[in-house]
């Protein structure tokens, strides 16, 4: 019993000391730097959305743009033309997502491989010309500018002190909703839906031949991955009360395959690391080149060669050398098992 507390408590660690500097960063952060965290976190939602797809269900969706984008779109009408109430236009916003991912998802699984990426990819750059075709209702190229920030229940606002109009309040509604986001997927890879999802990653006849409804369960997890994408569009159109066709475009959708590949496919850790390491190179090496993609790039490429996995593979090995006997740092976070017939 000694020997299992002492694992559980080191593989603990890594995450109760990132909970703390999550919590505190409104309380030391310098400038900018509570509004630069709010991005990281809903870049990592983002990229933990797709995740569902690649890590969970092995599906390449060169499209995610789309959910991302829409969901930009529908928060910012909601709030400018409707109710600025967070309960009202956040949970609709999630649910048309789902519904939009739900018809795209219907069609698009018609398909496979790379007639999949490419169909999903078509989808994007389609919702993307609707909307630098229409001034009404998204303001074309210009995009929709002024977005008012949601506005919390009174129960809840009051007796915490907090309004998402300061950079602090918002930061905690994003931080919140990055947990949940985490929590959800994580009972999701360890449910036996995850299970089933595995199944059909590592061998999709197979699951078939032992009566899955393969197309259902690859349905599902598109219209959940479309959702959650939903959600970072949303709260990043309210970050910065701005949202414009750029957010549906295809280089979106391949930022956030690289996020998802850059940390690693292999465990729900992976996307979130590679969401804040492509954040954080992005927002630094800007300052100091226009073309710091390229040496983004670059980057990638290299660990495409020598470290695949990823980079949360590479921090294993350094944890596992420092911390002998613990547990991995992402243990619970793998994605879920092929189940047994």
């Amino acid at each position: 019993m000694s020997g299992n507390f002492k694992q559980n408590w080191r593989g603990l660690v890594p995450w109760l000391v990132a909970a703390v500097v999550l919590v505190l960063i409104p309380r030391f952060s310098v400038g900018s730097g509570t509004e630069f965290t709010s991005d990281i976190l809903i870049f990592a939602i983002m990229a933990v959305g797709l995740y569902v797809q690649i890590g969970l269900l092995g599906l390449v969706n060169f499209g995610f743009s789309a959910f991302f984008g829409l969901g930009g779109y529908l928060g910012a009408l909601l709030l400018m033309r409707g109710s600025h109430s967070l309960l009202i236009s956040l949970p609709l916003t999630v649910l048309a997502t789902a519904l939009v991912a739900g018809v795209f998802g219907w069609i698009a699984l018609k398909t496979r491989e790379i007639a999949f990426t490419m169909i999903t990819l078509t989808f994007a750059q389609l919702l993307y010309v609707l909307a630098v075709a229409n001034d009404g209702w998204t303001g074309g190229v210009n995009g929709l500018s002024g977005i008012p920030r949601p506005e919390l229940p009174k129960a809840i606002a009051q007796p915490l002190g907090l309004t998402l109009n300061s950079d602090a309040g918002f930061y905690y509604f994003v931080l919140v909703m990055f947990v949940l986001v985490l929590w959800f997927v994580h009972t999701l890879s360890r449910s036996r839906m995850g299970a089933v999802f595995a199944g059909i990653r590592e061998n999709e006849e197979r699951m078939v031949v032992l009566g899955y409804a393969t197309q259902h369960y690859k349905l599902a997890g598109f219209v959940i991955s479309g959702a959650i994408g939903g959600i970072a569009g949303y709260m990043n159109a309210t970050l910065f009360g701005f949202t414009g066709p750029g957010s549906l475009f295809w280089t979106v959708s391949g930022e956030a395959i690289l996020m998802v590949i850059l940390g690693g496919a292999s465990s729900l850790l992976g996307p979130v690391v590679g969401a804040a390491v492509y954040v954080g190179l992005s927002h630094y090496a800007v300052s100091y080149t226009d073309h710091w993609r390229l040496f983004v790039g670059c980057a990638f490429i290299a660990l495409v060669l020598f470290a695949p996995q990823g980079i949360v593979k590479i921090a294993q090995g350094g944890l596992r050398r420092v911390l002998p006997g613990g547990r991995r740092p992402d243990a619970g976070l793998a994605v879920g098992k092929e189940p047994t017939p």
